[in-house]
């Protein structure tokens, strides 16, 4: 099985300091065409390597470069983004829903969900592509940076 799979990774200049939303547009482009390209099929499905992509970027690999591996609880972490996440809208105004809970802006985003979490790195592959296997899980699994989401 490990002969067959490929491991995409994006790494481009333009990328530094970019968003989370400016890297969602990016994977979605490539999300749509993949599938045909690499597959055969045109379709997504419910496979998390179309779903969900995984940032690196500093505090992250930091964070899994002074991780102890050996550790019951992991410390490392990299960020696990949900391509399908758009912002909760009012239909009246097409402004974002500002809940009536207060959250610390992330990314400039206030609500509670802001499409990424931390996951473990050791249990990003359970986490986005077994555990939350169809649409409605990443509401279930979800947790709010700075909180890490992990399967225990």
């Amino acid at each position: 099985m490990l002969e067959g799979f490929t491991l995409t990774v994006f790494e481009d200049p333009s990328f530094d300091k970019a968003t989370t939303a400016l890297l969602r547009t990016y994977f979605r482009k490539w999300a749509t065409i993949a599938p045909l390209q690499e597959q055969g099929v045109d379709t997504i499905g419910y496979s998390g390597r179309y779903r969900f992509f995984v940032i690196v970027e500093q505090e992250a690999l930091e964070s899994v470069l002074s991780s102890d591996p050996d550790a019951i609880t992991q410390t490392g972490f990299v960020r696990l983004v949900y391509r399908e996440w758009k912002p909760e809208v009012n239909e009246d105004s097409n402004e974002s829903v500002d809940s009536d809970k207060e959250f610390e802006p992330l990314e400039g985003c206030t609500q509670e969900d802001v499409s990424w979490m931390k996951v473990p790195y050791d249990e990003v592959q359970a986490i986005g592509a077994t555990e939350m296997c169809n649409t409605h899980d990443w509401d279930m699994y979800y947790a709010r940076p700075p909180e890490m989401q992990a399967l225990d």
